[in-house]
């Protein structure tokens, strides 16, 4: 554990093959090969035309972007204005959580229901 920095607990049977492998894996090695027999197949001709192809792709998208970022820095799209205000925020925020700006007053007497009824007394 220490030679490894803490990387592997334990150096058993089990983890020996995955740490010490020098070699990638049959899948990665078959997938490798696949793609270097592909690659293989293309013309330089054909190559040259897909690097081609990317870099103009790139460039392009590279000049929106950098379009986008200027005009969103110089507020074209987004404009920098604030939609509220900070101190009018922090108050509430205040209120809410401190109840710091609240008054202790309270109405004397008897506080009114919010249910209304329409009870008549039998005797009527």
């Amino acid at each position: 554990m220490r030679q490894t920095e803490g990387r592997v607990l334990i150096f058993s049977h089990q983890v020996v093959p995955d740490h010490l492998r020098t070699k990638p894996d049959p899948e990665v090695e078959e997938k490798e090969k696949q793609l270097k027999t592909h690659a293989a197949c293309i013309g330089a001709d054909a190559a040259q035309k897909q690097i081609q192809s990317l870099n103009t792709m790139c460039s392009n998208l590279l000049e929106k972007i950098s379009k986008e970022e200027q005009e969103s820095e110089s507020g074209g799209l987004w404009p920098n204005k604030r939609t509220f205000n900070p101190a009018d925020t922090n108050a509430l925020v205040a209120a809410v959580a401190f109840g710091k700006g609240l008054s202790n007053w309270r109405p004397s007497g008897k506080k009114p229901s919010g249910i209304k009824t329409n009870i008549k007394s039998a005797s009527m």
